[in-house]
């Protein structure tokens, strides 16, 4: 059986498919960004909501809608802070 040279392993490499030369390299990541985001846009709308509901409690003030900007932005911030 003859041996392989570091270049012909380079070069059949380099024709596999990308995801193939990440997960032989050990450069796969399995963190899927978007599943996150969903999960935090949950977080912040379930947070947002139980804020809301403290505030009936303690002070009796009457909660403002919820908007899907502020949502959108309080996830966005949390996604930031996670992923520096």
């Amino acid at each position: 059986m003859e041996a392989i040279t570091l270049e012909e392993l380079k070069a059949a490499l380099a024709h596999l498919p990308e995801d193939m030369q990440e997960e032989l390299l050990g450069k796969s990541s399995d963190i899927d960004p978007v599943a996150i985001k969903m999960e935090l846009v949950k977080f912040v709308t379930e947070l947002l909501k139980h804020n809301q509901a403290c505030e009936w409690e303690t002070n009796k003030i009457k909660p403002e809608k919820i908007g899907v900007n502020d949502i959108i932005k309080d996830s966005q911030k949390l996604f930031n802070f996670l992923t520096e």
